[in-house]
């Protein structure tokens, strides 16, 4: 797989994750640094962070699962366009 193929992640689900964790939108946001709009487009309008909110969203990910970046919930669509059938 080329560095390009690499599936997404899920920003969707890294919120839902969150959210039954007990943080709300706007605990997110504030704890790394954006509006509660902002991650309410990340989970209701398939939105993506910049680089450096994500960072901050994945870091508050981990804090809160407690589990390391390669756990990271990736988008199923690109998973599935991405293997090869051979």
């Amino acid at each position: 797989m080329k560095i390009d193929d690499t599936p997404g992640v899920s920003w969707w689900h890294v919120v839902v994750v969150m959210e039954r964790s007990g943080y709300t939108h706007s605990a997110i946001g504030a704890a790394i640094g954006v509006p509660r709009t902002t991650v309410e487009g990340w989970k209701n309008r398939n939105a993506e962070p910049g680089h450096v909110d994500g960072e901050r969203l994945i870091a508050l990910w981990r804090v809160v699962t407690g589990k390391p970046r390669d756990d990271l919930p990736l988008k199923m669509s690109q998973i599935l366009s991405a293997a090869c059938f051979k």
